[in-house]
């Protein structure tokens, strides 16, 4: 290994997809032994230049402050590949745990956390949110207990997806029911029992709340030998599940959170093709898919189940990040 660099961070800052331009994010307290370390050379605050790349590519390098600039190249994934081996090797470190690192022009801690965190969030519920955290958090230490704050369990879902399962007996309507949730064809469907052989994924914005969605196969009660394996992951997935639509129909009765292994509280048992009659089994909501029948309004209800009303409108601050160990 080539000699290190004097306590220098890197981050990739831009997502691991070819595009025009890739850029690397890089900090250390001490910017111009670190930049000579990696032959690129001088650059003055405030100042951008062409410089080598460690070998691998020619590209800008922006100075932003004293600690910190980012490396600008072509965005192909073999270049960003190769310049994350060559830093590396050079003794640069992966990650940046403080926000303030990367986010320099932030006001605060809590601030820089909050642009971070916007940058990666998945629901667009979770924006106006994490803009009024640092005005929440103003005079509240970090460390305040967690009785002062607003619970993360259902709110962290606004920055990473849940996981939502739809499962039920073959053939009632599962798969049309995810491609109304969606908008679009993601699901194989027919007119036949066991046309989902195995689990489609698909990642749904519900009410302005984004889920990973799975298709289930159809549950078949002592289903043939080729099923076996594909009933065995629909379950082991539906026990993972943050969310379980147990589905049914005017004729068939869901299955039980027991049978598939889900705690109540952890599943939602719905009547599909309310077109052919209202179930009898006390289903909590109904749809009717191939109209729309039912579509948004079971949209709110999944995202009410995974982040309620109160947590959404709870005026107290919000620990969204996780704090680095290290």
């Amino acid at each position: 290994m080539t000699e290190p660099v004097p306590e220098a961070r890197f981050s990739i800052e831009t997502p691991a997809t070819p595009g025009a331009i890739g850029v690397i994010a890089l900090h250390s307290e001490d910017l111009d032994a670190a930049l000579a370390r990696l032959g690129i050379g001088a650059v003055g605050v405030g100042q951008v230049a062409l410089r080598d790349l460690l070998g691998v590519d020619r590209g800008l390098v922006a100075r932003w402050s004293e600690t910190r600039a980012d490396l600008m190249a072509h965005g192909g994934i073999g270049v960003m590949r190769r310049l994350r081996s060559e830093l590396i090797e050079h003794g640069c470190r992966e990650g940046m745990p403080d926000p303030r690192q990367r986010y320099p022009e932030a006001q605060s801690e809590v601030e820089a956390r909050m642009l971070e965190a916007m940058a990666g969030a998945a629901s667009e519920r979770a924006i106006d949110l994490l803009l009024a955290q640092p005005g929440r958090w103003a005079g509240v230490p970090e460390d305040a207990p967690d009785e002062s704050l607003v619970p993360g369990d259902h709110l962290g879902r606004l920055l990473t997806p849940a996981l939502v399962v739809v499962a039920g007996r073959a053939n009632i309507g599962k798969s049309t029911l995810v491609n109304a949730l969606s908008g679009r064809g993601v699901s194989v469907v027919a007119d036949e029992a066991g046309t989902t052989r195995d689990h489609v994924g698909v990642m749904l914005e519900l009410d302005g709340l984004v889920v990973r969605c799975l298709d289930l196969p159809g549950l078949v009660a002592g289903g043939r030998a080729p099923d076996a394996r594909a009933q065995e992951l629909a379950l082991e997935m539906a026990c993972a599940a943050d969310l379980a639509l147990l589905c049914g129909d005017s004729a068939q009765e869901p299955p039980t959170p027991e049978e598939i292994g889900v705690p109540a509280s952890r599943s939602l048992r719905l009547g599909l093709r309310s077109d052919l009659g209202e179930p009898a089994w006390g289903a909590e909501h109904t749809v009717c898919a191939p109209e729309g029948r039912g579509v948004s309004a079971l949209a709110r209800l999944v995202r009410q189940r995974l982040v309620p009303d109160a947590a959404l409108n709870d005026p107290r601050p919000w620990r969204f990040w996780v704090d680095d160990p290290g």
